[in-house]
C-alpha cells in the first residue's frame, strides 16, 4: 500500500461511510453494520423527534411560549423556526386555535400542523396580559405593541402598546430562549399573526431584519413604520400579505376602523407601496385565483411585485368580500368585523409555501 492509499484508510477510521473503500469494517474482526455516532446534546438542548413544550423568557414574566417541534427534528441540526404571534385580546392558545378550520386544534389542516408536515418548528408566544383578565379568558387578554398612537392614529394595541412595551426586545429574548432549546437556523426563522400579531411582524421586519427572513400576515398592516415611521431594515425581509376588503376592524382602504378600539388605521395600499420602495420593487401585476371552495361571496386575487431586490420579494393576496378573519381558519370573530370569512384561500398553505421558499441565501 502506497502512502496516499494509507492516509486514506487513516481517514476512513473517521469516517464510517468510506470504510468499504478501504476493504476494512467499522468494528474490527467482527464485521457488520456502521456503529452509530451519538450526537451530545447541550445542556438544556431537546433531544431528537417530536416535542411539545411550554417555556419561559428570561426577563419578561409571565411571557412563556409553546414549542412544537417536528418527528424529524434532530438535536444538534438547524431547523427552520416559524414564529406566530396572536391577535389582540387573544393570548398563545388562542393564536393557535385562530389558524385551525373551525378552531379544531385537532385537524391536520392547522397551521402548526402544516408547519411540523415541512420540517419547521413552530412558536406561540404570549402578548402582554390585562391585569385579572384570566378571569374572563384562560390564558389571558393579551396585546402586542406594533406601534402607532399618534396624530388619531390607533396605538396597536391595547395596554401593551400604551405602556410602549418593547416587544421588538421580547422577540430578541425569545429567540434567544429558542436557541437554549434547539439549533436554531439563523437563515430560516418566519414570522406570522393575526391582527394585532400582523401589525407586529410588520414591525419586526422593519426593527429585527436581522432575525427574520420573511414575514406573512393576516389582517394588520405596518402600523409602526407609516404613523411612527423609521422602518429601516438593515437586511431585505420578504413579505406576504393577506387582507380583505370587507375587513370592518381594521379597513382594508385604512381609516376610521376598530372592533374594539376605535381610531385610524393604515391602509393595505399603503403599507405595500412602502415595502416595494423599501424592498427596490416595481409595481405589481393581479390574477385572480381558481376558486377553491363552494361560492362564499369571496374570491382571491394575487397582487405579485416584480424586480424586487434579492430577499426582499413581495405579495399581496387580496381576499374580496373578506373580513376580519383568518382565511379558512377559526370562525369566531367579533361581531361588527364586517365580511365573511373566507374559504377561498388557505391560508396556512400559503404562509408555508411562502416560508420554504423565502429562507435567505
Amino acid at each position: 500500500m502506497n502512502r496516499h492509499a494509507m492516509i486514506s484508510c487513516l481517514a476512513a477510521l473517521l469516517v464510517p461511510a468510506m470504510l468499504a473503500a478501504c476493504g476494512g469494517s467499522d468494528d474490527g474482526e467482527h464485521g457488520g453494520s456502521p456503529v452509530p455516532i451519538d450526537v451530545v446534546c447541550r445542556t438544556g438542548e431537546l433531544p431528537d423527534g417530536a416535542a411539545s413544550a411550554s417555556f419561559d423568557v428570561a426577563g419578561w414574566s409571565d411571557r412563556g411560549y409553546d414549542l412544537q417541534l417536528p418527528s424529524t427534528h434532530r438535536c444538534g441540526q438547524p431547523i427552520a423556526v416559524a414564529i406566530v404571534f396572536h391577535g389582540g385580546g387573544g393570548n398563545k392558545s388562542l393564536g393557535k386555535k385562530t389558524t385551525c378550520p373551525d378552531g379544531d386544534t385537532t385537524s391536520d389542516a392547522c397551521l402548526d400542523q402544516m408547519a411540523l408536515a415541512a420540517g419547521m418548528a413552530v412558536v406561540f408566544p404570549n402578548g402582554t396580559n390585562v391585569s385579572g383578565s384570566g378571569i374572563l379568558s384562560p390564558g389571558g387578554i393579551r396585546t402586542w405593541n406594533a406601534g402607532g398612537g399618534t396624530n388619531g392614529y390607533n396605538c396597536v394595541s391595547g395596554n401593551a402598546c400604551a405602556s410602549h412595551v418593547d416587544d421588538v426586545a421580547y422577540v430578541r429574548s425569545l429567540i434567544a430562549s429558542l436557541g437554549t432549546r434547539l439549533t436554531v437556523d439563523p437563515k430560516r426563522v418566519f414570522a406570522t399573526g393575526f391582527s394585532n400579531g400582523a401589525a407586529l411582524s410588520h414591525r419586526l421586519a422593519c426593527q429585527a431584519s436581522d432575525l427574520f427572513a420573511a414575514v406573512a400576515t393576516v389582517s394588520g398592516e405596518n402600523q409602526f413604520a407609516l404613523v411612527e415611521g423609521g422602518c429601516a431594515p438593515t437586511q431585505r425581509v420578504a413579505v406576504l400579505d393577506i387582507h380583505g376588503t370587507a375587513d370592518g376592524c381594521w379597513p382594508y382602504d385604512g381609516g376610521p376602523g376598530g372592533c374594539i378600539e376605535n381610531g385610524l388605521y393604515v391602509s393595505v395600499g399603503a403599507t405595500l407601496s412602502h415595502w416595494a420602495t423599501r424592498n427596490a420593487c416595481v409595481p405589481s401585476t393581479a390574477t385572480a385565483l381558481s376558486s377553491i371552495a363552494p361560492a362564499d361571496g369571496t374570491s382571491v386575487v394575487r397582487f405579485s411585485y416584480a424586480g424586487c431586490a434579492p430577499g426582499g420579494e413581495l405579495q399581496h393576496l387580496q381576499i374580496v368580500g373578506g373580513g376580519h378573519f383568518w382565511p379558512r381558519g377559526s370562525s369566531s370573530s367579533l361581531s361588527d368585523s364586517g365580511g365573511v370569512q373566507s374559504r377561498q384561500l388557505d391560508a396556512n398553505r400559503a404562509l408555508i409555501d411562502w416560508f420554504k421558499s423565502h429562507g435567505r441565501a
